[in-house]
Parts: C-alpha cells; structure tokens; sequence
C-alpha cells in the first residue's frame, strides 16, 4: 500500500494498493479506543479534485466522521453512504453543497477545529464557512465553541472583557479547571481591564486569614468557611466595580485570589516548618 496524496494523516488520505486507488478514513474508535480506519473505493478525477481543494477536503472529512461514529467499535463502515458524498462536495456547486450540507448529519466541531467561520457555520452556510479553514486543528478552539455552546444554554453571552478574564485564568474552556494567570492569552489591548478587575479583587481580600491545607473535620469546616468569606469579598467587589460582567467572569477571578491565597498559606507555613 502506497499513500498517493494526504494533507494530514487524520483527514481521508488516498492510497493505492496495486492498480487499486481508495480513500483510506480514520473515524470512531475500537473496543481499546484506538482510531479505526475505513476505505472506499476513489477514481481519480475525484484524487485530482481532493488534491487541489483543502475546503471541499475538509468538509468531506465533516461529512464522513458521523457515518465512522456509527460503525461503532467493530461494525462496517456504511461504504455505500461515504461513496455516494464524494462527488456531491468534490464537485457540486456552492449551492448544492449548502443544501447538501443541511440534509445529512456532519461533524461541526470538527470545521470550527480547523478554523471554519463559526458565525458562517451556525447560519449553515458551510461552503462559505469552510474557505477560512485550514488542514491545521485547533482543539482549544473547538473546546471555546463547545464552551460557549453550554454558556448559551444558559442564556449567557460574553463580553470581550468577560472573554478576556475567563482566558487570563485559562478557564475560558474548562470551567473546573484550576485557575492561573496567563497574561499571554489575552489580546494586549484588553489586559489592562483585566488587571484592572483583578486588582479590585485583589484591594477588597488584601489580609484576609487562609489556613494552610484542608485537613478534616473543624479544621476542614474552618478552611471552608475562610476560602467563602474571601470568595464573597471579591465577589461582592468586583460586582459593585464592574456590574456589567457575567457571572462567569466574576467566579473566575474569584477562584484565582482564593485560590492563590490558599497557595500562599501553604508556602508560609512550609517555610515556617522549615524555619
């Protein structure tokens, strides 16, 4: 077997065993969660097609995830369905795939990956969306899309400065996640107001008690009860500041003082033990 042309060895890669030309797709995954691959038969104006269009490769890519998800871990790829898409998106007009597009199921956290016009996307005009990707993924872009996705469940939409205080703290798209300070993700122009917001935080918890460690029992309840009251005081702060951010921002900034206040009382106490 002979790989005749791929962009990334994750996109449908044309292959040729023998006088065999075939479109090899990885999708899914087996019992032990490793990526399965498929193959379909390829002609070769639809190679020469794949080859000089990276967006109708890409949206190919979209178009044929769905149908290795439902092969499950061991069954047959659907080769019927993945056939009959090649000539549809390789050569249909823009028009024809747009309604193609809105007919059959496909992976759109896949595009926005690869860096697809979202707001193109979310409008179903996937041709036109797709000419901004690339055959390079962008997985903490997808984790953004799926993290605003769950904030519009909830009816939240954010600001530019709510964006740039969830993305300060790295938590713009993993909520649990533990919060630091990344300067470097924030647009320039913005960090500034993060600062800003932060150091209002900062002002309102300054001296406030943090025991070190969590221990059990009284003690737990004891680091519980501190770990609230600065949470609340720089809350309570940023909110009389800054009235227009989301809750989402505000929590985030909150995580951070309390959560570096507990990292600095564990150090003072490590150095007293040391001392």
């Amino acid at each position: 077997m002979a790989v005749v042309f791929s962009r990334d060895p994750w996109m449908p890669t044309a292959i040729r065993e023998g006088e065999v030309l075939s479109l090899r797709i990885v999708g899914g995954a087996n019992a032990n969660h490793d990526p399965r691959e498929f193959t379909i038969p390829l002609t070769e104006g639809q190679l020469a097609a794949l080859e000089k269009d990276l967006p109708r490769h890409l949206l190919l890519w979209s178009a044929f995830l769905p149908l290795c998800y439902d092969a499950g871990t061991r069954g047959p790829l659907n080769t019927r369905a993945a056939t009959a898409l090649l000539d549809p998106i390789l050569f249909g007009t823009p028009q024809e795939i747009t309604a193609l597009f809105r007919r059959i199921r496909w992976d759109k956290r896949q595009l926005v990956a690869q860096g697809a016009d979202i707001p193109l996307l979310e409008r179903g005009k996937v041709f036109d969306a797709a000419q901004t990707a690339t055959q390079y993924s962008d997985w903490d872009r997808m984790w953004e899309y799926d993290a605003d996705q769950r904030r519009a469940e909830r009816g939240v939409r954010l600001s530019p400065l709510d964006a740039a205080l969830l993305r300060y703290t790295g938590r713009y798209a993993q909520g649990g996640k533990s919060p630091d300070r990344r300067p470097s993700a924030v647009d320039p122009e913005l960090l500034p107001q993060v600062l800003e917001v932060i150091a209002v935080a900062e002002h309102a918890t300054a001296g406030m008690p943090m025991s070190p460690g969590w221990g059990e029992g009284e003690r737990r309840e004891r680091k519980r009860q501190e770990w609230n009251r600065v949470k609340e005081a720089a809350q309570l702060a940023i909110r009389t500041a800054y009235p227009e951010l989301v809750d989402d921002a505000v929590e985030t900034v909150s995580f951070l003082i309390c959560s570096e206040a507990h990292e600095l009382a564990d150090l003072l106490a490590k150095d007293k033990g040391q001392a």
